[in-house]
């Protein structure tokens, strides 16, 4: 009865996490970067948008559109830092949200199926969740659900976390931050170094595999 039960709310959170993805669409980029913006601008600044990113991040609305405002409106470095702190949170507390809602009913149904991958995460966990986060074609937000549910450590998570999206926050915060003069030679820059990002995240990922045995 029990397992059931379990099965079953990880059902219903399954369902909600796929609503919430559907509200993505409902309110569209535009909507969110005007709220990223007057938090931004409000009297609280980098406080008020670093509460409002943490919440963005938890109800899987795209954390890239935060990184944007966040150098747009505070320049490189501060939203740099403000875009990390507010994912970082954001991601955590999505771990700990899937892993008290789900973890029960998914270790349920992967009993006897995917038990080998389920152990490989939790004994290399920060390996593969910075491998996971250094890969730009891995969802943010999805991959925060995912790992709650799985055996993944929360220490490995969160380390792995920082370090994996760390080089990416930075290129777009850089990069958000010349889009005043997309003609200037710094723009220019900042997208060839964001181009040469994807190439050396893919490359140190495939490197960092090799860590894990994942072919």
């Amino acid at each position: 009865m029990r397992t059931r039960a379990a099965i079953i709310r990880l059902a219903v959170f399954l369902v909600v996490l796929a609503g919430l993805a559907v509200s993505v669409a409902v309110f569209g980029a535009d909507a969110m970067r005007d709220w990223l913006n007057g938090a931004a601008e409000s009297s609280w600044g980098p406080v008020a948008f670093v509460a409002l990113y943490f919440l963005l991040v938890v109800f899987m609305l795209p954390g890239s559109l935060g990184t944007l405002a966040a150098g747009a409106v505070f320049g490189l470095w501060v939203g740099f830092g403000v875009a990390m702190v507010g994912a970082t949170l954001g991601a955590c507390a999505a771990f700990w949200i899937a892993r008290s809602v789900g973890r029960e009913g998914a270790t349920a149904l992967i009993e006897g199926r995917a038990e080998t991958v389920d152990r490989l995460l939790e004994e290399r966990g920060l390996v593969a969740i910075t491998v996971l986060r250094l890969l730009p074609i891995v969802p943010f937000n999805a991959l925060n659900y995912a790992s709650g549910l799985s055996g993944l450590k929360f220490r490995d998570y969160a380390i792995g976390t920082v370090v994996g999206m760390a080089p990416g926050t930075f290129v777009v915060a850089n990069v958000a931050d010349r889009a005043d003069d997309p003609m200037s030679p710094g723009f220019a820059a900042a997208l060839a170094t964001a181009a040469l990002l994807v190439v050396a995240s893919i490359f140190a990922a495939r490197r960092l595999q090799s860590n894990i045995g994942v072919s």
